[in-house]
């Protein structure tokens, strides 16, 4: 039993140890440039709204390729 307890003990030291070495020599890790542009404007911008967004510009992509292919040349 003491013998599981001080196995414990170490394994825990050492985990300790390992991430205080991965925090002091990773330096500061700095998000994608995409995650800071999301963290900019979700405080300001609705879930509802980045949907509606998204829907209508696929709707208009949609439109787009149909009327291209409509009134495309084949020649």
């Amino acid at each position: 039993m003491k013998n599981e307890d001080s196995i414990r003990e170490a394994r825990a030291e050492m985990e300790a140890a390992k991430n205080q070495s991965e925090r002091q020599f990773s330096g500061e890790q700095k998000l994608p440039r995409r995650f800071r542009i999301y963290d900019k404007i979700k405080d300001n911008v609705s879930l509802k709204t980045v949907d509606t967004v998204i829907a209508v510009t696929a709707l208009a992509i949609v439109a787009l390729l149909i009327y291209g292919i409509l009134t495309g040349n084949r020649g």
